[in-house]
């Protein structure tokens, strides 16, 4: 929210009131102060308040095809109730408010003591509001991008780059990759919220491989095989057969993807009919996710990636490298600017 310093009057130092604006310095009298001004303030004696300039911002809202329509969003409804003059329409999605200074959605200061100008703009001119920290480690640029998303159909599975990879493709391909951060991610539910993080434990995953052949088939005997015989063996071992099963799944043709899916959803649809729970192998989560993207090779995903459902109020936590996809509910995410690599859905 910003930095408050108290000094006296006479000993307010350069570096805690020459860089703010003369409307942002207010003078007061410790004995109108009511409560206890703390040690060495004597009563009648003159203070100054300095404080970091807080104002309101108009954020750039992301209408993203995978979005909650017009006032179902909870991000049209913030946009809303922020900006009196904005015009919702109940046709269109509202699918991510961004709260940030981000190349592609930098928010406007919208305030009448400061020129009109966007947060990226009054923060390069401003650096020292970062923090000498932050300054230097980010070259004077916020290094995090706050976002509201409200989410009705699944977005693509990705997996942000590492540092080092970021940097690389930033200067390979900045028209793809805006900037050289990577980019963890802390989401936090607003409403329930369901999403794929991270692969399961390799014993999960081999109950499927059991269970849907369907999925046994488009990994391969051979991948299977050596996913199994790794259980065995070190954690290298685990990761490079666990690599190859998903590399497998990912290469399938269009066509063998689409019978395996129409298989599969058959035989659900089949046994859901009959009143048979399909819980066991994420049954109704598949129907919904074929229902939307038909054919997908993202449907299968489910059967790689551990699949979390949040309360309002819980969080999780993705790492550079992981592979995520959301797949419904309304949530904030708090990310470090950067890129991302995306596979279906």
């Amino acid at each position: 929210m910003g930095t408050l310093r108290l000094a006296e009057e006479r000993g307010l130092t350069p570096q805690s009131a020459n860089h703010f604006p003369l409307h942002l310095i207010r003078s007061l009298r410790s004995d109108q102060t009511p409560g206890t001004l703390g040690p060495g303030l004597k009563q009648g004696q003159e203070l100054i308040l300095v404080c970091t300039p807080v104002f309101p911002l108009s954020c750039v809202v992301q209408q993203y095809a995978w979005g909650k329509k017009g006032s179902n969003s909870e991000v049209a409804r913030l946009l809303a109730s922020s900006d009196p003059l904005a015009q919702i329409s109940e046709d269109k999605p509202y699918a991510e408010l961004w709260m940030g200074a981000h190349p592609r959605g930098d928010a406007k200061i919208f305030d009448n003591h400061v020129s009109q100008k966007t947060l990226g703009q009054w923060i390069a001119e401003n650096q020292d509001c970062l923090g000498s920290k932050v300054k230097v480690a980010f070259k004077g640029k916020l290094p995090f991008l706050f976002k509201v998303l409200s989410v009705e159909t699944a977005l693509s599975i990705q997996a942000h780059p590492n540092k080092e990879l970021a940097e690389k493709l930033h200067f390979q391909a900045p028209q793809h990759y805006p900037d050289a951060n990577h980019k963890p991610e802390m989401a936090i539910a607003l409403t329930s919220f369901q999403g794929l993080c991270g692969f399961r434990p390799v014993e999960e995953i081999l109950t499927f491989l059991k269970k849907v052949p369907e999925f046994q088939l488009l990994i391969g005997d051979d991948a299977a095989t050596q996913l199994r015989q790794s259980v065995r063996s070190d954690p290298q071992m685990v990761t490079s057969a666990l690599r190859s099963c998903f590399s497998h799944l990912m290469k399938s043709e269009k066509k063998a993807v689409a019978e395996q899916l129409n298989v599969l959803v058959k035989r659900i649809s089949q046994q859901v009919s009959a009143g048979n729970n399909m819980d066991d192998i994420c049954g109704e989560l598949l129907l919904r996710l074929h229902q939307q993207y038909p054919g997908d090779i993202g449907c299968f995903a489910i059967y790689f990636l551990n699949l979390l459902i949040l309360k309002p109020g819980e969080a999780m936590f993705l790492e550079a490298s992981v592979p995520h996809a959301y797949l419904e509910g309304g949530k904030k995410k708090n990310e470090k600017k950067g890129s991302a690599r995306r596979n279906p859905f």
